[in-house]
Parts: C-alpha cells; structure tokens; sequence
C-alpha cells in the first residue's frame, strides 16, 4: 500500500455552483463548514504520516467552493502557519467569488502574505454555466501578477483560451449545442465518473454492458494511490473516489486507518470486492438491494461503481463504507 503523501482536505460540500458534471455533488444546499481546529488537525496528523517515509504531506484545500467561506479559509491558513505545518500544496476555486478587480487584488495579497503559491480555477461548459468566464479571465490574471506567472493553473486551458477569444455566453447557446459541447467534455476522458458526472454521462453517451468490466479491479485506485481526500464529515476517500469510505477521522486517527488497510487490506463486502476483482464483481450482489443495469451501459468501470454504490446507498445499506447523503443524492438514472 502506497504511503498517503498527497490528500485534499474539504471546507464544505458547499458550492456557489451546481454543475451536472460535479464529482462530488456539491451545490449551494450543502451549508455545513468543518471547524478549523478539525482541519489542522487532519493537515498535521497527514503530516505525521508523511513524515515516516521522510516526506511532508501534499495538502490541497477543495470543497465544494472554499471562497464560499473567506474568513475560514484565512483562519485555516494562519493556524496551520503557527503550527509550522507544510504550506498549502494548492488552493482550488472556481472564480465565482472575483467579481471585481478589488476583490480578487485584496484576497490574493492576504493569500500571498499566507504563503499561498498555487490556485487553480475552472473553465468548461458545465462550470461557465454559473461562473462568468470573465471571472476567470480576471482571476488568472491578477494571480499572475500578484502571485506569480506560474501561479495559476487552468482546467481546461483549450476552452478557456476559445471562450475569451469567441466571447463565448454558455447560457446563450441553445440546448442542442450545449449537448454537443458536453458530450465532447465527456467523450475527451476529462470528467470523473462519479457523483452527478456518473449520471449525467448515462443520458449523454453509450457505453458498455457491466460485463465488459470483469476482473478490472480498483486495487491501484485505492491502495495504491498516494492520495485520499477528507470530506468535511471526516470521512476518508480514495483518491477522487467520492463516498466510498475507507475510515473516519472522528473515530480513529489517520495513521491508525493508514495502518489497519496496510496490515489487513480493505474489508467489507464493498471495498474488498472492488479491491480484488471489480465493480463488476459487484452486479449480482447488489440486484438484492434493487440495482438494474443501465441499458445503454458505462463508459467507465467508475461509472458503473458510482451506479452500484448509489442503489446500495438509496437502499439504505452499508452506510459503515458508503456515504455521507450529500454524495448520494437521489436522482434518476
């Protein structure tokens, strides 16, 4: 099992956006906020692990939106300072907050003085539904000039350089060529299967009978990925694997999860079966609980996971490993 040297610790579910593509279900509902003690916390005690493998931890701060709370953002920062904790990897926001020029120059001057060297920021047809692509452009470039020019990184560069050179408006376009500019996001292998991602490419895109997927099981995903991510539950997530709980940093601390997969592997009838032969393995099983395939299939194993998972979940099972609601929302296949 791969050391947890990478993680992205989550402020909320909370977002300004609800993207169809959203991996992690977040929209403006979702109103809970992790203290700042349990977040320095989670961010020291990744540290410790890392630090048995001569490493200090990667932490990136990731919500939903963590602009949603300023003022929690910066006390975050300034604790972990004062505990002489690793600085900030990277902070992630999708710009909805730089309306104006004044803003965006006032927060990155405090973010600098924090020793925030990295944001990055969104561009894609789901995100400009919400977000102005002018706030972007005005991000990005202020960042460059106050953090750095290397100090920002844009997903997806392609359409964010083709949106400001066509001055492009995604809620002018008419419901066929948003259709059309989705499905192409979806078919270029950019989005994460999982979450709202997961459901939205069932309606857009063919894919392929769960058969396909015999036998690709999830161990590098899971076990051996340096990189998990902590919900604001304290729930512990491979990698970008959202709602599959590996263990809770509210009952056990995050060496001792660490080493209980390292010595026993996963357990459970959930994440042992992934582990070791695949969400197809899964099929059969989870029929009990009142799964059906999709007709038109998956475009990915991690497609049909999230399918498997989501019926379990809305079924009322295996919430030990399965969880919290806000990624599990009851929407239709």
């Amino acid at each position: 099992m791969q050391p947890w040297l990478q993680a992205g610790l989550m402020l909320s579910y909370w977002c300004s956006a609800s993207c169809e593509f959203c991996y992690v279900s977040s929209c403006p509902a979702h109103n809970f906020w992790t203290s700042p003690d349990q977040i320095v916390d989670r961010w020291k005690q990744l540290d410790d692990l890392a630090a048995r493998y001569n490493a200090r931890v990667k932490i990136h701060l990731t919500g939903g939106e963590v602009f949603g709370n300023w003022d929690l953002l910066v006390d975050v920062l300034e604790r972990a300072r004062r505990a002489e904790l690793p600085p900030v990897d990277k902070i992630e926001t999708n710009a909805f907050w730089a309306d104006t020029d004044a803003v965006v120059r006032r927060r990155l001057t405090v973010l600098k003085n924090l020793g925030v060297k990295l944001l990055t920021t969104d561009a894609d047809i789901f995100h400009q539904q919400f977000v102005p692509i002018d706030y972007v452009r005005r991000l990005v470039e202020i960042t460059r000039e106050i953090l750095g020019p290397d100090a920002v990184r844009v997903r997806w560069r392609d359409f964010y350089n083709a949106a400001l050179e066509n001055n492009l408006d995604v809620n002018n376009l008419s419901p066929q060529q948003l259709r059309e500019l989705q499905i192409d996001a979806l078919t270029h292998g950019r989005e994460r299967f999982n979450g709202r991602a997961a459901v939205l490419a069932s309606k857009l895109l063919q894919g392929k009978s769960p058969e396909t997927f015999i036998g690709d099981c999830c161990d590098k995903g899971i076990l051996r990925s340096k990189h998990v991510h902590i919900d604001p539950y304290g729930n512990i997530f491979p990698g970008t694997c959202c709602g599959l709980i590996l263990g809770s940093t509210l009952c056990e601390n995050i060496a001792d999860v660490y080493d209980w997969l390292d010595t026993n592997g996963p357990t459970g009838p959930i994440l042992e079966t992934l582990t070791t032969q695949g969400p197809a393995a899964l099929v059969d099983f989870a029929r009990r609980y009142g799964f059906t395939p999709l007709p038109n299939g998956y475009v990915s194993k991690c497609q049909l996971c999230y399918h498997i998972r989501s019926t379990l979940y809305g079924a009322g099972q295996f919430k030990k490993w399965l969880g919290p609601e806000q990624t599990y929302p009851p929407i239709e296949w």
